[in-house]
């Protein structure tokens, strides 16, 4: 969704500098084409507005943008302002182009446009817990511009745009976002036992969770070693465990952590991959010394 509207309450052209005013020439008789450019030289050196051969380059604008979000009990942005400044583009001939000489071009600051935003959502549905829309709204010159960042929903204008900068969207249909990237956390005891705690059990219920998991070996003034990997997919569920121990071949007093991350299988969530988090290290005492403390 992306909508653009005028939004000047003013505009103001500025035109480029005017060169001085000659007296007519009839091109029905003969002409002294010196006399004129001499007439025109003077002229111009009275002249502190006229820039001889000026043209205007072009024009451009700064863009001033804002990120509006909407947690699962939000319904209206605060209102915020916007500010967008024109300039314009003025060259000219300097020097010989043999010489080294080229086209100077400098700016003049124009219009500056300023605009008063709120973005609200009507018929608000509701959200999973670690989902959120966000829009960004953004003006450049006189033209405002608002879409969409990450949302839970397919979002249609309501209202809003031109010489309104009060933004109304109401939902359509719903669409899967990416998974919260904190949903499923890890911890790792000292026999190398890993246990994966899925916060959003209850709502992925039925649904496929595929989970790739490393151990790591800490090295010092080296980067760290992979000792084990796996891949598994599993039906959903509070716990998921695995034993690294019985993986790989691991030493008693080494360092070790384990990287781990998910993504879920199923229409609640996007199928993309988390984030890579990784547990606490902690160092391998085999079951056997562990039983004899």
């Amino acid at each position: 969704m992306k909508v653009k509207a005028g939004f000047a309450l003013a505009v103001g052209l500025l035109a480029g500098p005017v060169l001085a005013q000659d007296a007519p020439v009839d091109f029905e008789q003969g002409v002294d084409v010196t006399a004129v450019l001499a007439r025109s030289r003077a002229a111009a050196q009275k002249d502190p507005i006229a820039v001889a051969a000026a043209n205007v380059g072009g024009k451009r604008a700064d863009v001033d943008c804002q990120t509006v979000r909407f947690g699962p009990n939000d319904s209206a942005s605060p209102t915020f302002e916007l500010r967008s400044r024109e300039y314009h583009e003025y060259c000219y001939p300097s020097g010989d182009p043999r010489q080294g000489g080229g086209r100077q071009c400098y700016e003049v600051p124009g219009i500056q446009y300023r605009e008063r935003v709120t973005v609200a959502i009507r018929d608000r549905q509701a959200l999973l817990p670690w989902e959120s829309d966000s829009f960004r709204v953004c003006l450049e010159g006189p033209w405002l511009d608002i879409d969409d960042v990450e949302t839970a929903y397919e979002y249609r204008l309501v209202s809003g745009g031109s010489r309104n900068g009060n933004f109304v969207l109401a939902p359509v249909k719903k669409i899967a976002m990416r998974p919260d990237p904190m949903g499923v956390t890890g911890e790792i005891d000292a026999q190398l036992k890993l246990a994966l705690k899925d916060k959003w059990a209850s709502y992925y219920r039925g649904e496929t969770i595929e989970i790739k998991a490393a151990l790591k070996k800490t090295v010092r003034g080296w980067p760290d070693s992979t000792v084990a990997e796996t891949s598994i997919k599993l039906p959903v569920g509070e716990v998921y465990s695995a034993d690294f121990s019985k993986l790989a071949r691991v030493a008693a007093g080494q360092e070790y952590y384990v990287q781990y991350s998910v993504r879920r299988l199923g229409a609640v969530s996007k199928d993309s991959w988390t984030k890579a988090l990784q547990t606490a290290r902690v160092r391998y005492v085999p079951p056997s010394l562990a039983l004899n403390k």
